[in-house]
């Protein structure tokens, strides 16, 4: 059937509605966005799709683990199987609504159970919802040999001893003409999702081009100075 795009746009608004949910009606929201997969056509073909052969319980072992002594969820980077992944999850929280609290507070510790939600959204609803939305749009069709790496993950206190940084460099950038303000703006978030993923590689890269680029611009030389020195501390930069 050709693409209408309102598929889409009720995914994306129940997907919202998840994200911006409290952590009492997560089972609630989680059902809305089953019944959207359920009730579109292109949503069945490609959740088929991505189901031929796959054995949730086995790559749901595969992403969950421990990394230097915290629990994790890895999704895997294959699009096809971070889609059949999420999906059965989701279908494994609303046989047991009670199960998705528990989850989240498990692999995605915070100090509250609604913290523990939100980074759930963030770190596996939001990958899923892009990595179907693409397939829908673009077609399902095999995805390229991924070629793996071994991720070397920062310590888990390097975000929050930076995250004072990372809102002065933003409030900074923020002050700058828009030609400067909008490239630098993307480099800060992307700055910030690294140190969130905890990938030291990514966080080295992306700093790199950001520390160049706010030397370029002769703005937030403290900050720079006190990011290199952290992450010297926690060994992600020498």
């Amino acid at each position: 059937m050709p693409y209408s795009g309102e598929g889409v746009q009720a995914l994306v608004c129940a997907l919202d509605d998840m994200k911006n949910a409290t952590v009492i009606y997560a089972a609630e929201s989680i059902r809305r966005v089953l019944k959207c997969l359920a009730y579109y056509e292109e949503f069945r073909s490609a959740l088929s799709y991505c189901n031929k052969g796959f054995d949730y319980r086995s790559e749901k072992d595969r992403a969950c683990g421990q990394i230097n002594g915290d629990i994790v969820f890895i999704l895997p980077k294959a699009k096809k199987s971070l889609v059949a992944l999420v999906a059965n999850l989701l279908m494994e929280f609303d046989r047991d609504s009670t199960y998705v609290v528990t989850f989240c507070d498990e692999y995605f510790h915070a100090e509250n159970k609604q913290t523990s939600y939100d980074f759930f959204c963030a770190g596996v609803m939001t990958p899923f919802k892009l990595a179907l939305v693409d397939l829908v749009v673009n077609g399902v069709e095999e995805d390229p040999k991924v070629v793996e790496r071994t991720v070397d993950f920062a310590p888990s206190g390097l975000q929050q001893q930076t995250e004072y940084l990372i809102v002065n460099i933003y409030d900074e950038v923020s002050s700058l003409a828009s030609e400067q303000r909008e490239p630098l703006s993307v480099m800060v978030e992307g700055f910030a999702a690294a140190l969130d993923a905890r990938d030291s590689l990514m966080i080295r890269a992306i700093w790199y081009g950001l520390k160049g680029a706010l030397d370029s611009a002769k703005i937030c030389k403290k900050e720079i100075a006190q990011i290199d020195e952290t992450l010297r501390l926690y060994l992600v930069s020498k």
